[in-house]
C-alpha cells in the first residue's frame, strides 16, 4: 500500500498544482483565455499599425518626413517597423483611439468604468500606471474610421468596425473552442477514474459487510446480471485464449462493454461542438478553421488518453487495489487507451496537414516550409513514435520477443513524450496549459519506477540478497527459495517480480506466484523448501512396482533423479535469515529463466546453487479481489500445469486456519474464513512435477481434498514405442492421479451444493479458464451460488 499511495499521492499533488496555480493550470481551469476579448481586440485591430515614433530597420532619418510622404517611402522600400511599448505610452493618437475603443467596444459587455481602465493599462500602456484610461479619453469622440488597410495612426480616431468585429469573433471563437477542449479532456478524464473508483467503493463495502453482498449477489437483479453481463465471455466462449494466430485477446463481456463506450465516448468528444467564425484574421477558410480546432481536440485528448495508458500500465496502480481488478484487466484497459490515443494523435497530425490543402494555399510548398519548424517536426516524431509503439506491440510480437518488445516499447514511449514536450512548451510556452497533461505522464511513469525501486531498497538485502534455486528432476520446472529482508503483508493469492542480477540483464524482472511463504510468526510449515531424494517419484515408483513402465521410462526417470537437491544449502540459508522465505515455482521458457535453467544444468554446476536475486515484495491478493471467498462454503481451485503456485497459496493459507483452529471455521482464519470444504483439482503433464509438489507443498495440507489428472506422455511414449495403456495403468496404481484430461464441468458441478455457496478460483491455460468460466455461468443459471476469481497473465 507503500507504493499505492505513494503513486497517488504524487501525481494528486502535480494535478492539483498545475490546474488550480496561478500561473499554471488548464484553459477554464486555473487559466483564462482572452478574459478582456473586447479590449484584446481593439488592442489587435490597432497593433500592427504605425506611429510616429515607430522604428525602422533602415538609418536613414525620416522624422521630418510628413507622415503620408514616409508611408509612401516605406511601402515602395519594403522595410519593417517596430512600436516599442515605451512609444505607444507617450503617443496621443494611440493612447485615445485605444481609450475610445475600449469604452465603445466594452460598455455594451458590461464592463465598468474601473475594469475598462484596468484592460486599458494591460493592453493599451503595458500595465504603467500612466497614462490613466480616464485621461486617455478623448475629450470629443473621433468621427473618423480608419480604413480596413490602414497603415498608420496619425490622429484620435474610430476602429475601424469590420476589422473589430472579425478580430473580436475569431478571439471568442478560439477562445471558446479551447474552453470545450478542457472541458471534454476533464470529462473523459473524471469518467474513467471515476467509474473506477466508483466500483472499488462498491467493492471495498462488500468487503466490510460480505453477508448482505452475498445476500445482494443471489437477488434475481443482480444474479441475472452476473449470468448475461459481468461474467460470460464478450461473444462465444474464448477470453484468456487467444484469437486464432495470436491475433489477440476478447475481452470479458462486462470489460469488453467498458471498452466500447470508452471508444464510443472519445469518437463523440473528438467529433462535436465545433463552430466556425469567418471572416477570420487567423485562419483564411472554414476548412482551415475546423481543422485548427479538431486538430488541436484530438491532440489535448491524445495527452489525456496517454496518461490513462500510462497509470493502468503501472505494476503500482492504487486502482487495482481499490477495485481488485488485476494487473491483467489494467493491461487490457491500457493497452485500449493507448490505441485510442495513437488514433488521436494521427488524426490530429492530419487535420494539421490538411490545412494546406486548402485553395487559398500553396500546398505542398507551404507545408514544406511548416515542417521545418522545430515544433512542427517534433510533433511528427511524438506521433511517428507513439503509432510505432502501438504497432510494435501485437500480441505474437509480446509471445515471441517479450523482452525485445518491452525494450523498445519504453524507449519509443519515452521518445513520444519529448517530442510532445518540445512540440509544445517552447513553442506555446505555458499559455494554454497543455503540458499539465504531460506532467501527469511524467508523474504517473516516473512515480512507478521510484516506487519499485524503493520496494527493493525496502524488502532486500542490499548486496546481500539470497536465494536457492534447486532444479526438479524429470521436468523443466525450477524451485526457487528467496530469502528477503523481511517479509510484510505476504498472503494468497500474490506474486512478485525477480530480478537476477547475476545473469547479466539487471535491469530485466519477471512476475511469479508465491507458492508458499515462512515468517517468524508462522506456526505451520507447508512448504518444504527441499527435494526429496528418497523414493524418487510416486508415480514413477507405482509404476515400477507394478512394471508398468517400460526400460527406456525407467532409464529416464533414474538419469534425473542423480541430481539430488543440496537440502543443507536451504536449511543453512533458511536459519542465517531468521526463517524468513518465500517459495516460487518457475517453468524455463527463454530469455532470463532459460539462461537461469541453463546455468543450472552445465557440467560443473550442481542442482542447487545459491544466487543473488532481488524482490520488489507482494503484489495483488487485495481483499478487494479475493472479497468473493469472505462467504463461501465451499472453495475449488481449478488449475492446470504451473498454475499450481497460485493455488498452493490458498492452501496454505486454508490448512493453516485449520490446524489452528479446528473445523469450526472463525473470524480470524483470513479470507476463507467461513470455508468448511476445499478442493484442489490439478492436472499437470509431468509426473515428477506432480509428486514433488504433493511431497513439498502437500503433505501437510490436512483437510484439503487434492485431485490429480495426469495429461503428459511417458518418455517412452516419445519414441512412439509406448501407448497410452502404459499411463493409464501407472494411474490405476495410484488412487489421486488420473490419466486423462480433467472433465471441468464434472468437477464443478461435484463441489456444488443447494444454499452453500461456492467460490472457484481457476489459474491455468487460456482454453481451461474459458472453460471453467461458460461452466460457472452455467451453474448460475442452474440456480446455484457460485463465484469466479480469475487469475490469469495475458501476454
Amino acid at each position: 500500500m507503500i507504493s499505492s499511495f505513494a503513486l497517488l499521492s504524487l501525481s494528486l499533488l502535480l494535478l492539483i498544482r498545475d490546474v488550480s496555480g496561478a500561473d499554471n493550470g488548464i484553459i477554464g481551469f486555473g487559466l483564462s483565455l482572452y478574459q478582456d476579448s473586447c479590449c484584446l481586440a481593439c488592442h489587435d485591430s490597432l497593433s500592427s499599425l504605425y506611429l510616429s515614433c515607430t522604428t525602422f530597420s533602415d538609418n536613414s532619418d525620416m522624422s521630418g518626413m510628413h507622415g503620408s510622404m514616409k508611408r509612401d517611402m516605406e511601402m515602395d522600400m519594403g522595410m519593417m517597423g517596430t512600436t516599442s511599448e515605451e512609444c505607444r505610452t507617450s503617443n496621443m493618437p494611440w493612447l485615445r483611439t485605444m481609450a475610445y475603443c475600449i469604452k465603445q467596444a466594452c460598455t455594451p459587455h458590461g464592463y465598468t468604468e474601473e475594469r475598462q481602465a484596468k484592460c486599458f493599462s494591460v493592453h493599451a500602456v503595458a500595465g504603467a500606471s500612466e497614462p490613466t484610461f480616464l485621461d486617455s479619453l478623448p475629450a470629443t469622440a473621433p468621427t473618423v474610421e480608419l480604413s480596413e488597410h490602414a497603415m498608420w495612426l496619425n490622429t484620435t480616431s474610430l476602429v475601424n468596425y469590420d476589422l473589430y468585429h472579425t478580430t473580436h469573433g475569431t478571439l471568442e471563437e478560439f477562445a471558446r473552442s479551447e474552453y470545450i477542449h478542457s472541458r471534454y479532456s476533464i470529462t473523459l478524464y473524471l469518467i474513467v477514474i471515476g467509474v473506477c473508483l466508483i466500483w472499488g467503493v462498491k467493492i471495498q463495502l462488500a468487503s466490510v459487510f460480505p453477508r448482505t453482498n452475498r445476500q445482494l449477489q443471489d437477488s434475481t437483479i443482480v444474479s441475472n446480471l452476473r449470468q448475461h453481463i459481468a461474467l460470460p465471455a464478450l461473444f462465444g466462449f474464448r477470453h484468456l485464449e487467444p484469437l486464432p494466430a495470436n491475433l489477440g485477446y476478447v475481452p470479458g463481456r462486462a470489460l469488453g462493454i467498458s471498452i466500447g463506450i470508452y471508444i464510443v465516448l472519445n469518437i463523440l468528444f473528438s467529433s462535436i461542438s465545433f463552430s466556425s467564425f469567418q471572416p477570420n484574421v487567423y485562419w483564411p477558410s472554414q476548412q482551415f478553421e475546423l481543422c485548427e480546432y479538431v486538430g488541436n481536440r484530438t491532440g489535448i485528448l491524445s495527452l489525456v488518453n496517454l496518461s490513462i495508458a500510462i497509470l493502468f500500465a503501472g505494476r503500482n496502480n492504487i486502482l487495482i487495489a481499490i477495485t481488485g481488478w488485476s494487473q491483467t484487466t489494467f493491461l487490457t484497459l491500457h493497452r485500449w487507451a493507448a490505441r485510442v490515443a495513437t488514433l488521436q494523435a494521427i488524426v490530429h497530425s492530419a487535420a494539421y496537414t490538411l490545412q494546406y490543402v486548402d485553395p487559398g494555399y500553396d500546398g505542398a510548398a507551404t507545408y514544406a516550409e511548416k515542417a521545418a519548424e522545430p515544433f512542427y517536426w517534433w510533433g511528427i516524431i511524438g506521433t511517428i513514435a507513439l503509432s510505432l509503439a502501438t504497432a510494435f506491440a501485437v500480441l505474437p510480437l509480446r509471445i515471441t520477443l517479450y523482452e525485445l518488445f518491452l525494450t523498445v516499447h519504453i524507449i519509443l514511449i519515452i521518445l513520444a513524450l519529448v517530442a510532445c514536450w518540445y512540440h509544445l512548451v517552447p513553442h506555446f510556452g505555458f499559455k494554454f496549459g497543455y503540458q499539465v497533461w504531460l506532467y501527469l505522464c511524467f508523474a504517473f511513469w516516473s512515480a512507478d519506477r521510484f516506487v519499485r525501486l524503493a520496494r527493493i531498497v525496502y524488502y532486500n538485502r542490499l548486496g546481500n540478497a539470497k536465494a536457492i534455486v534447486e532444479v526438479i528432476p524429470g521436468c523443466n520446472i525450477l524451485q526457487v527459495t528467496v530469502f528477503p529482508r523481511v517479509i510484510s503483508g505476504i498472503g494468497p493469492g500474490q506474486h512478485t517480480f525477480l530480478y537476477f542480477p547475476g545473469l547479466g540483464k539487471f535491469w530485466e524482472s519477471h512476475p511469479f506466484s508465491i507458492a508458499a511463504w515462512k515468517t517468524r510468526q508462522s506456526s505451520v510449515q507447508l512448504a518444504s523448501s527441499s527435494l526429496s531424494n528418497s523414493d524418487g517419484n510416486d508415480v514413477y515408483s507405482t509404476g515400477k512396482q507394478s512394471g508398468a513402465l517400460s526400460p527406456a521410462t525407467e532409464v529416464a526417470f533414474q538419469r534425473k533423479s542423480l541430481a539430488t537437491p543440496h537440502l543443507e544449502a536451504v536449511s543453512h540459508e533458511s536459519q542465517k535469515y531468521n526463517d524468513v522465505s518465500f517459495q516460487l515455482l518457475i517453468r524455463a521458457h527463454s530469455g532470463m529463466t532459460a539462461a537461469l535453467q541453463r546455468y543450472l544444468s552445465s557440467p560443473s554446476t550442481v542442482s542447487s546453487v545459491g544466487v543473488s536475486v532481488y524482490t520488489e515484495g507482494c503484489y495483488a491478493g487485495h481483499h478487494a479481489t479475493l472479497q468473493p471467498l469472505y462467504t463461501a462454503d465451499t472453495v475449488l481451485c481449478l488449475v492446470g500445469g504451473l498454475g499450481i503456485t497460485y493455488a498452493l497459496s490458498f492452501v496454505q493459507e486454508y490448512a493453516s486456519g485449520m490446524s489452528l483452529e479446528g473445523e469450526a471455521a472463525g473470524e480470524t482464519r483470513g479470507v476463507m474464513r467461513r470455508a468448511k470444504r476445499f478442493i484442489l483439482a490439478w492436472s499437470a503433464k509431468e509426473t515428477a512435477f506432480i509428486d514433488h509438489v504433493k511431497k513439498n507443498f502437500l503433505s501437510n495440507a490436512h483437510g484439503v481434498e487434492c485431485l490429480f489428472w495426469y495429461t503428459g506422455s511417458s518418455e517412452a511414449e516419445k519414441s512412439e514405442s509406448a501407448s497410452k495403456a502404459e499411463v493409464q495403468e501407472i494411474s490405476s496404481h495410484s488412487s489421486k492421479v488420473t490419466a486423462g484430461r480433467m472433465d471441468i464441468g464434472t468437477v464443478i458441478r461435484s463441489a456444488l451444493e443447494v444454499e452453500h455457496h461456492t467460490t472457484v478460483l481457476v489459474c491455468g491455460p487460456g482454453q481451461m479458464a474459458d472453460e471453467a468460466r461458460r461452466q460457472v455461468v452455467s451453474c448460475l443459471k442452474d440456480g446455484f451460488s457460485v463465484d469466479l476469481i480469475e487469475e490469469a497473465f495475458a501476454w
